[in-house]
C-alpha cells in the first residue's frame, strides 16, 4: 500500500522537481517507509532515478536527491511513497523497472495471487529480484500487455511508463478499492493517489464542481461518476484503464471489466450454494492474510465483520494458519458507544467470547469527533455522506497505536448480499412482474413479522416500479423533486440529480432486484464507502483489505438466485447459512440491520449544538450560495428541539462547509 504521483509536464520540464516533492510530501502518510522518483524524457528516452529525504538508507548513497539539478531536460516524472507490506527490504523500492529500464511502474495496492503469477511468469523466462507483487505486475504487463489486468486478483492503482511505446498505462482495480485521480487539460497530464497532491500544482484551480456538490446535497450521493468535488479533477473508475500518449497529447479511458450479469447459477441445493460461498470466502481471507507486517481485523458486531473474524479464528486455531507478526491470537478493533441505540457491544462481546481474540475498543464521543473532524475532511479530500467516517477514523487510529499495519474489513458485504431494507421493494417488484405470487406472499408475511408497517411501504414501492418508466419519472419528479427546501434556488436551477440524469439518458432504471444490486455495488453506494475506508486507513498508514470484494466471490454471489440473498425476511441468507456453525448464534440469527454510524444526530442536540449554531450562522456559510442559510437555521432548530431527526442531512451540510474552509478558502 502506497502513495503514487506523476507529472507529464507541459510547463517547463525539469523546473517542476519542487512540485513533485510537494506532491509526495502531501501524501507521505500513505507511505512513510520509503520515497523514490523517476525523471525521464519522452523524446530522448533518457532517465534517472532520484531519492528523497525519506528514501531508505541503503539507497540514499546510490541515488541523487530529487532537489539537485538534473543533467538533462525531463518532461516525465513519477513519484512514490512506500508502506512496506511485502518484502520489507530495499528491493521493494519504487519506481521499479524491468531489467533494461524500458518499463517503469509506481503501484499502490496488493495483488493477492502474486505468488502463483510469479511462478507462471518465471516459467516464461522472467527473472525476479524482489519478493514483491509490484514486480509481478511489471513482468505481467511485459508478458500479457493490457490483458494482464484480467489475471490479477487484488486491489490496485498503478501507472506504468512504457518508453518502448512512449505511452503511460494506468489502471484501477475492478471495484475501485484503491484510488486514482487525474487532471488533463489537453496540454498535459498529472495523476495522484489523493486529490490534495494534485492541488499542489499551481496550474490546477481550486474550484468546486457544482454538479457534484448538487448530487451530494440533493441525493446524498458521491463517487457515483468520474467527477470529483473539484472542477477539472477526475477519478479513474473501478474496472477502467487509462492510456496517455504524451507526444500526441492523447488520452484514452476504457473499461476492461464488468460484472457478468448473464451468468446464472440455478438449480443447486442450499448446501451447494453455501459450500461454494464458504470455499471462496475462506480462500479470499487466506489470500488477504498474506503479509510481512502485522495483521488485525475490524469488528463492528455486524454479520460481515464477525464472519471475517470468526473465519480467521478457525483458520488459526483449527487449521494451524500462522500470520507473520500477529502471534497466536488475532487482534480486533472496535468502536462502541454510550448511546445504546448505536451500540453493538453485546454482539462484539459474543464474538470475543467465542473466538478469544485480543480485542481493542475505542469509545468515540462528541468532543473527540469535533476535534478531529477538520483533519478527517482534509484526509478524505471531499465532504462525507456517512456519519460513521469519524468512528472509523478512531478505529484505525487505535489499530496504528497497537502496531498493526494491515487490517481486514467487512466493507462490501451489504451491497453484495442485499443487506439494506431498500432491496425489499425491488424484490417485491420482481415477484409481481414475474407472477411469483406464492413467493411474494411468503416474503410479504415474513417481512411484516419483522418490519410491520414498513412492509406496506415496500409493497407499494415495488408495485410503483411496474409502471411505465416515463410515468415513473414524472411521478418521482412531482413527489420528490430534485433537492430540498434548503437548497439555494439559483444554485439548484437547471440541475438534475444523478438518478434522473441516468433515466433521461436512457440508462438502466434501478427498478429490479439485480439492477439495484448492481447499481449500489458499482456506482452509487460502494464506491463512496471504499473512498472513506481507503482515506481513513491510509491516514494512519494502514492497509485495509476487504475479503468480500474478491472478484471471484462477487461474481459467484451475483450469479446466485435471489433466494440466496433474501429469504423469508432474512437478508444475506447464503452467508448466514455458510457461517452458521462458526458464528455465535446471536450474530448469525440477528434480524436487525444496524448501520455502522456515529450518534451525531444526538450530539447535535447537545454537545455539538453550539458548534453547529456558530458554523451555520457564520458569514462564510451564509455567502456560499449552495444553501438557503435561513432555511438551514430553521431545520437545525427543529432538529435540536426534537421535532424531527435530520442528523444525516445536517452532517452533509456540516462536512461540506468544513471542506470549503479546508480546501477552497485556503
Amino acid at each position: 500500500m502506497c502513495g503514487i504521483v506523476g507529472i507529464f509536464d507541459w510547463r517547463g520540464g525539469g523546473k517542476t522537481a519542487d512540485l513533485l516533492q510537494r506532491m509526495t510530501k502531501t501524501i507521505s502518510h500513505r507511505g512513510p517507509d520509503d520515497e523514490g522518483y523517476l525523471l525521464a524524457n519522452a523524446n530522448t528516452l533518457r532517465y534517472e532515478q532520484r531519492s528523497g529525504q525519506a528514501t531508505v538508507p541503503e539507497l540514499q548513497e546510490k541515488l541523487k536527491l530529487i532537489s539537485l539539478p538534473s543533467e538533462f531536460e525531463w518532461n516525465i516524472a513519477l513519484g512514490h511513497r512506500r508502506l512496506a507490506i511485502l518484502d520489507l527490504s530495499e528491493a521493494g523500492h519504487q519506481p521499479m523497472s524491468n531489467e533494461d529500464g524500458t518499463v517503469w511502474i509506481v503501484h499502490n495496492g496488493e495483488i493477492y495471487n502474486y505468488l502463483e503469477l510469479r511462478e507462471e511468469l518465471s516459467s516464461y523466462g522472467h527473472h525476479f529480484i524482489s519478493r514483491t507483487d509490484t514486480e509481478v505486475i511489471l513482468h505481467g504487463y511485459e508478458q500479457w500487455g493490457k490483458a494482464c489486468l484480467n489475471r490479477f486478483n487484488g486491489m490496485w492503482a498503478f501507472a506504468i511508463w512504457d518508453s518502448r511505446l512512449r505511452k503511460l498505462f494506468c489502471s484501477r482495480d475492478r471495484f475501485g478499492v484503491k484510488p486514482f485521480y487525474y487532471y488533463f487539460d489537453g496540454a498535459g497530464f498529472a495523476f495522484a493517489s489523493e486529490i490534495k497532491a494534485l492541488l499542489e500544482a499551481e496550474f490546477i484551480v481550486r474550484k468546486p464542481n457544482d454538479q457534484t456538490v448538487f448530487d451530494f446535497l440533493a441525493s446524498s450521493l458521491q463517487d457515483c461518476t468520474e467527477g470529483t468535488f473539484f472542477e477539472g479533477i477526475r477519478q479513474l473508475k473501478g474496472g477502467y484503464f487509462l492510456e496517455y500518449m504524451p507526444l500526441d497529447k492523447e488520452l484514452l479511458v476504457k473499461r476492461y471489466y464488468d460484472i457478468p450479469m448473464d451468468r446464472k447459477m440455478i438449480g443447486l441445493s442450499d448446501e451447494s450454494y453455501s459450500l461454494k460461498f464458504r470455499q471462496l470466502f475462506e480462500n479470499s481471507i487466506k489470500l488477504r492474510l498474506i503479509s510481512d507486517a502485522p495483521v488485525g481485523s475490524c469488528l463492528s458486531g455486524g454479520l460481515d465483520s464477525s464472519s471475517i473474524v470468526c473465519m480467521i479464528d478457525l483458520l488459526m486455531r483449527e487449521m494451524g494458519l500462522k500470520i507473520p507478526g500477529t502471534g497466536d491470537v488475532q487482534k480486533t478493533f472496535s468502536a462502541r458507544f454510550n448511546e445504546k441505540k448505536y451500540d453493538e457491544g453485546a454482539f462484539i462481546d459474543d464474538v470475543i467470547k467465542k473466538t478469544g481474540v485480543e480485542s481493542y475498543t475505542v469509545y468515540p464521543d462528541a468532543a473527540s469527533t469535533w476535534k478531529s473532524l477538520a483533519q478527517i475532511i482534509w484526509h478524505q479530500d471531499e465532504p462525507c455522506v456517512h456519519t460513521y467516517v469519524s468512528s472509523q477514523w478512531q478505529v484505525y487510529k487505535l489499530a496504528k497505536e497497537m502496531g498493526v499495519k494491515v487490517v481486514l474489513d467487512g466493507q462490501g458485504g451489504d451491497e453484495l448480499l442485499a443487506g439494506y431494507d431498500r432491496y425489499y421493494s425491488a424484490l417485491f417488484s420482481d415477484l409481481m412482474r414475474t407472477f411469483q405470487w406464492l413467493d411474494l406472499g411468503r416474503e410479504l408475511l415474513s417481512r411484516y413479522r419483522s418490519g410491520g408497517s414498513v412492509t406496506i411501504r415496500d409493497f407499494f414501492q415495488g408495485a410503483f416500479h411496474l409502471l411505465p418508466r416515463n410515468l415513473q419519472m414524472r411521478v418521482r419528479a412531482y413527489l420528490r423533486p430534485d433537492g430540498n427546501t434548503c437548497l439555494n434556488s439559483d444554485f439548484a436551477s437547471g440541475r438534475t440529480a444523478y438518478y434522473y440524469r441516468k433515466q433521461a439518458n436512457g440508462n438502466v432504471m434501478v427498478d429490479s432486484f439485480d439492477e439495484l444490486l448492481y447499481e449500489l455495488f458499482i456506482n452509487s453506494q460502494l464506491p463512496g464507502l471504499l473512498r472513506d475506508l481507503d482515506k481513513n486507513s491510509m491516514a494512519h498508514s494502514i492497509e485495509s483489505r476487504s475479503p468480500f470484494l474478491d472478484y471471484r466471490l462477487v461474481e459467484c454471489i451475483f450469479s446466485m438466485p435471489w433466494k440466496q440473498k433474501i429469504r423469508q425476511g432474512c437478508r444475506k441468507y447464503v452467508l448466514r447459512n455458510a457461517m452458521s456453525q462458526i458464528l455465535p448464534d446471536s450474530v448469525a440469527k440477528r434480524e436487525d440491520k444496524m448501520p455502522f454510524a456515529t450518534p451525531v444526530d444526538i450530539w447535535m442536540t447537545t454537545q455539538l449544538a453550539d458548534n453547529m449554531t456558530d458554523l451555520f450562522g457564520s458569514p462564510r456559510f451564509r455567502q456560499r450560495g449552495f444553501l438557503n442559510a435561513s432555511e438551514v437555521e430553521k431545520e437545525f432548530q427543529a432538529h435540536r428541539k426534537g421535532q424531527k431527526n435530520i442528523g444525516r442531512l445536517l452532517w452533509r451540510w456540516l462536512t461540506l462547509e468544513i471542506w470549503m474552509r479546508e480546501f477552497i478558502d485556503k
